[in-house]
């Protein structure tokens, strides 16, 4: 026997471990339980992986390259078990992991090859684990501070959503699956991972000896550091249009400002004329009271109210953002026909921030009017009701009327009126809930659609 079991027993835990911790900080924010159940689940995956290690070194695999392809399979499958993320964002992790963990397969076996050669030819001797853990340890915290630490914290924008909410016809949850653009970039990382196996397992000379090669050591290292480059690329694009999106929220948010200042102005104008005019409206309604023309007087005052618009709020809530999409939408529901209900109650400091308050007001808001708008025959309404429960909830229903039934595709989703596809209103919605871990459900019922959003502001 080239090797002992022990020996085997070492491998399979240094070819695991480095590559456990590096998923742990790179998706610790998004696993779907607590740490001890993790670890639970994580517990027979590592068994099932020693297994798989035992039975292609052993020889039980009738090509030795089949771990390769069931290894990788096999932290799929757990990653999409425990982390709550596009599977596209899982693969090329996984893949970007997997790439550079050939490179230290190779650098350990070189190396080892350099001080015994006979150890080396070994497979698993010892001394190559030794190696190996050295170079993974190496070669992971390179890629942590080069790749992982801006991806754990780097995501596609919502511009580029092509969202696909995982449907539950018990809860009726929304929740954001992930990103379209993910769908694609694993491709990446997957090229240089299928270039290495053609390396590794073409040609006739055993995989043990190739791997003692200079030349080929000097091979992998230029194919993995060029995709190095791409990856830095392809994260350095997605944090660039991060900060555009972030700029376009701010401006969006400056716009509603303005127009609740200019909506404030325009009230305090009328205000002043309303004032200089109310003399005269005083002694018109003193000569008509002194005449007995008290028909003519109710008319006269229903009309100066009715011109004066004095049953428009002004504020709804003391938060700055929701009272500027309120003020803005508010307006266009009246020209529209729709008898609105308006209960808010959101503080000026509510734990969300002004923009995501605003594109998640905004955005049911206008959906909300556009379908009233399409109403012919039956009543137009629409209700909106915010408030905190407590200090760290916040609590958004929306409902309103129609009369075309929503489109939805087969599995329950909710599709765009506007456009083929999924409605981009609804998108952003369910990524703001996302963001702030919170929960969304919608339902349609005699005629009425109600959204009903909580958020976690802390």
């Amino acid at each position: 026997m080239p090797f002992s079991r022990w020996e085997c027993l070492l491998y399979s835990i240094v070819s695991i471990v480095p590559f456990i911790i590096l998923f742990y900080y790179t998706f610790k924010d998004r696993f779907r339980f607590s740490i001890s159940r993790t670890l639970l689940i994580l517990i027979p995956f590592t068994l099932v992986q020693i297994i798989i290690q035992f039975a292609a070194l052993y020889g039980y695999l009738r090509w030795i390259g089949f771990a390769d392809i069931l290894l990788p399979a096999l932290y799929v499958l757990l990653l999409l078990i425990v982390v709550r993320d596009h599977i596209g964002r899982i693969l090329f992790a996984l893949l970007v992991v997997c790439n550079f963990s050939n490179l230290a397969v190779s650098a350990a076996k070189y190396v080892e090859g350099l001080f015994s050669e006979a150890d080396a030819l070994k497979r698993y001797h010892w001394t190559f684990s030794f190696w190996l853990l050295i170079f993974e340890c190496a070669i992971l915290l390179f890629l942590w501070k080069a790749i992982f630490k801006a991806f754990r914290n780097t995501d596609l924008p919502d511009s580029f959503n092509d969202t696909e909410n995982l449907y539950d016809s018990n809860s009726r949850h929304y929740l954001p699956e992930g990103r379209s653009l993910w769908r694609y970039l694993w491709f990446v990382p997957a090229t240089f991972y299928l270039i290495w196996m053609y390396m590794f397992y073409q040609g006739n000379e055993p995989a043990v000896r190739k791997l003692m090669h200079l030349h080929y050591l000097l091979v992998v290292i230029a194919v993995d550091f060029g995709s190095l480059f791409i990856y830095g690329l392809i994260i350095q694009l997605i944090r660039d249009q991060e900060e555009k999106l972030e700029l376009r929220s701010e401006n969006y948010q400056l716009s509603l400002q303005t127009l609740q200042y200019q909506y404030i102005n325009d009230r305090i104008e009328q205000t002043r004329r309303m004032r200089h005019d109310l003399r005269h409206f005083l002694s018109t309604t003193e000569m008509l009271a002194n005449a007995g023309e008290w028909e003519q007087l109710h008319r006269f005052i229903s009309e100066t109210k009715e011109s004066s618009d004095l049953g428009e709020p002004l504020f709804f809530c003391k938060n700055i953002a929701v009272n500027a999409v309120l003020s803005y939408y508010y307006p266009k529901m009246k020209s529209c026909g729709i008898v609105s209900d308006i209960h808010v109650d959101i503080p000026e400091e509510s734990g969300v921030t002004s923009s995501d308050l605003s594109l998640l007001l905004s955005n049911l808001t206008e959906n909300a009017i556009e379908a009233c708008s399409h109403q012919a025959t039956t009543e137009r309404s629409l209700s909106i009701h915010a408030a905190m429960r407590g200090e760290n909830v916040l609590m958004l229903t929306l409902s309103n009327s129609y009369e075309i039934e929503p489109r939805k595709n087969a599995r329950g989703v909710f599709l765009s009126s506007k456009r083929p596809g999924l409605g981009i209103g609804l998108e952003s919605v369910c990524a703001i809930v996302e963001k702030y871990k919170g929960r969304c459900s919608i339902e349609t019922k005699d005629k009425k659609f109600t959204v009903r959003i909580m958020l976690l502001t802390s």
